[in-house]
């Protein structure tokens, strides 16, 4: 958990929750939150990731709100030492499952014909060279693959939209041939 991941649990009357969701719906579009959520308006503005549960009895509702900020760079670094004492690196269903995520915020921006943030490309050629080197697969599994990430390395570096839409969608079919064989 990093020291920047918030928790906050209110409770209401079940008529009173259409009032706070809309305020917290007006909150990411605004940056303006309810008094119950100011604490968290800047967590929610730059969250990784954000969990809403919500539980009704009795005329009663539970919202618990948990926002899960990005690592500081020595949560960032202290992780990846971690990981890199686990037998063989990381898990390779943690590898898939961040190569999920990322897969997704590339192809926006690609179907838009702009160029996706170096973020996240950087990212994510890195979890896909983690993913065909990895002990647990690899090697002639992910040969197309690898191929097709270095193009796609090469035509972000030049800025070609237009061979980046290509080649995403042969990575998206090579992805889905993959899982289809391996399932």
């Amino acid at each position: 958990m990093s020291s920047s991941d918030k928790k906050i649990e209110i409770i209401l009357r079940s008529e009173e929750l259409r009032g706070v969701l809309k305020a917290l719906s007006t909150s990411l579009k605004h940056s303006i939150a309810p008094d119950a959520l100011r604490a968290f308006a800047a967590d929610i503005e730059h969250a990784q990731k954000l969990q809403l549960s919500l539980k009704q009895q009795g005329g009663m509702a539970e919202l618990k709100l948990k926002v899960k900020g990005l690592p500081t760079p020595a949560e960032a670094e202290a992780e990846a030492r971690e990981r890199a004492e686990l037998p063989g690196g990381e898990s390779y269903k943690a590898i898939k499952k961040r190569l999920k995520t990322s897969f997704k915020f590339l192809g926006h921006p690609i179907a838009n014909q702009v160029l996706p943030p170096a973020e996240i490309v950087e990212a994510f050629l890195a979890d896909s060279k983690a993913m065909c080197e990895h002990p647990d697969r690899g090697g002639g599994d992910y040969a197309r693959y690898a191929t097709l990430m270095e193009e796609f390395r090469a035509a972000f570096a030049e800025g070609d939209r237009v061979a980046l839409g290509a080649i995403y969608a042969e990575l998206n079919q090579s992805k889905k041939t993959c899982h289809t064989l391996h399932k």
